[in-house]
């Protein structure tokens, strides 16, 4: 896939490590956009890395499982302003490394083939959803600081996508619906019940 045709000679994936408070401390990150700051902290070092003019750092997937870095012969990427052979291990955080690390392995347990050569690692992958999270009431979905405000999906920190933020606007709609009693009905016999998103323990 790649590009306006999905026709091109790559495949794309991303791989996302959810990030907690206790993330953000260790990087000196503190306040309500301490997500921010580590995002951006994240950002900085994949530019230095990369050594500027967008370039991103990159390593073999297999040089990142065995912690190797991929200094000589890089394959050919679909990210058009250029790449650059790093250590990505230098880049996160060793338990953000370690969990990349089983989740690519697992990748090919499912996808045999997934863990070649040819794969390159891409850093850093940013934005995925929002850093941050607009408290709301867990059952009207209205904000808990300012009356008729309603925070759904990716942007007010309650998704990772289309499909999860869809999701989260038709429950939200319900809520709202029901707030205003446009509906009397229980909305998990409509749409089943609400699980909040957690890590997936493999």
């Amino acid at each position: 896939m790649s590009f306006s045709r999905r026709a091109s000679k790559w495949a794309n994936a991303a791989l996302v490590v959810t990030v907690s408070g206790k993330d953000f401390e260790a990087l000196n990150c503190h306040g309500p956009l301490a997500g921010v700051d580590f995002q951006r902290e994240l950002e900085r070092k994949a530019a230095i890395m990369g050594g500027g003019n967008f370039t991103v750092p990159v390593q073999r997937v297999t040089d990142f499982i065995g912690k190797k870095t991929s200094v000589t012969d890089i394959p050919s990427s679909s990210y058009r302003l250029g790449v650059r052979a790093a250590n990505l291990h230098d880049l996160f955080p060793s338990h953000i490394t370690e969990a990349l690390q089983r989740s690519i392995s697992m990748f090919d347990e499912e996808l045999p083939g997934f863990v070649t050569k040819e794969a390159l690692l891409h850093g850093v992958e940013t934005r995925t959803s929002a850093p941050i999270q607009i408290p709301r009431d867990a059952e009207t979905y209205e904000s808990t600081s300012l009356s008729g405000l309603y925070p759904v999906g990716e942007g007010a920190g309650y998704a990772g996508g289309i499909v999860s933020a869809a999701v989260d606007g038709m429950y939200a709609g319900f809520a709202v619906a029901k707030c205003f009693n446009l509906f009397l009905g229980d909305v998990e016999s409509i749409l089943g019940k609400a699980h909040s998103m957690s890590v997936a323990n493999y």
